[in-house]
This record gives C-alpha cells, sequence and structure tokens, in this order.
C-alpha cells in the first residue's frame, strides 16, 4: 500500500487527508479538531477502540446509539447524530484509489455521510486499506460484513 498515493487521490477527490502512525496522536488530533460542537457517531469498533466518544465527550454534546442516554430511545439518538454538526464515521474498506467503502445495516452510517452533518470524519484503520476497488470491496464483504454480524448476533448467512 502506497500511502503517499492514497494521500494524492484523496485530495483530488476533495478530501482532507492527516495520517497517524499511532491510535494516541490520532485520538489527540481529532480531539483539538472539534470543540463545543454536536457530534454524532456511527456504530464503529474503530471509534470505539481509539475512545473518542469519552475524549469528545469532555467539550462536545455526542449523540451515539451504543452510548444511550437513559432517557431517549435509538431512534432518537441515530437522528440526534445524523444532524450533528460533525459526524465521525470509520469505513469498511478504503481503496488506495480513493474510494470509501461501506456496507451498513440500518443506513445511519452511510446516510449521515452523505447527507446531514456540515462536516464529515472518517477515521480509517491500516487494517482497512486495500490497494484497488475490488479488494476494497471484498474487505467490506467477507471480513468486516460478518464480523459485524457476529458482534451483532445476527442471524446472516455470513455470521
Amino acid at each position: 500500500m502506497d500511502l503517499k498515493n492514497l494521500e494524492n487521490n484523496l485530495r483530488e477527490a476533495g478530501y482532507a487527508v492527516s495520517i497517524f502512525d499511532t491510535a494516541d496522536e490520532a485520538r489527540t488530533y481529532l480531539d483539538a479538531q472539534v470543540d463545543g460542537k454536536s457530534v454524532g457517531f456511527g456504530g464503529s469498533v474503530t471509534l470505539d477502540q481509539l475512545g473518542l466518544y469519552e475524549t469528545l465527550s469532555r467539550h462536545n454534546t455526542v449523540h451515539w446509539h451504543w452510548r444511550m442516554p437513559a432517557d431517549k430511545n435509538e431512534a432518537e439518538v441515530r437522528a440526534a447524530a445524523a444532524a450533528a454538526e460533525v459526524y465521525f464515521s470509520s469505513v469498511n474498506a478504503l481503496a488506495e484509489s480513493g474510494e470509501i467503502v461501506n456496507i451498513d445495516g440500518k443506513c445511519n452510517r452511510v446516510a449521515a455521510t452523505l447527507f446531514g452533518p456540515k462536516r464529515c470524519i472518517f477515521v480509517c484503520g491500516v487494517n482497512k486499506l486495500r490497494p484497488d476497488l475490488q479488494s476494497a470491496i471484498e474487505r467490506a464483504r467477507n471480513i468486516a460484513a460478518p464480523l459485524n454480524a457476529k458482534r451483532l448476533n445476527k442471524k446472516t448467512p455470513c455470521a
């Protein structure tokens, strides 16, 4: 994987790109980017592992259906997340050519990243990087989707 080529392809597509050597560096950077905002999170093991909810909740209002307040239901939290000023999502796969691939069970992540928040921030670990679109789609279908189906106890063939 050529990270410089990936970065150039994403920039050509209109994305701002930041690359970090460690999760701590990424979390610190992201924490500094968002202050005093309403923030939405899509379902994401990546965001959870980074501890972004806890970090950003210190100085932002964060809406995430994985951390629901007692006075709200899942639909309300998902709607608030989609309407937030800033939306965070991971990706199922990212092709070196710059294509983002996501498979989404309830479409909250995909919908929010396409329409809604003023700013969308994609967080992607190196495990999600693939050399081309076809292998990115294969990762989403054959690795990410089955892992999510198992984690969510879904009765699907891939689980």
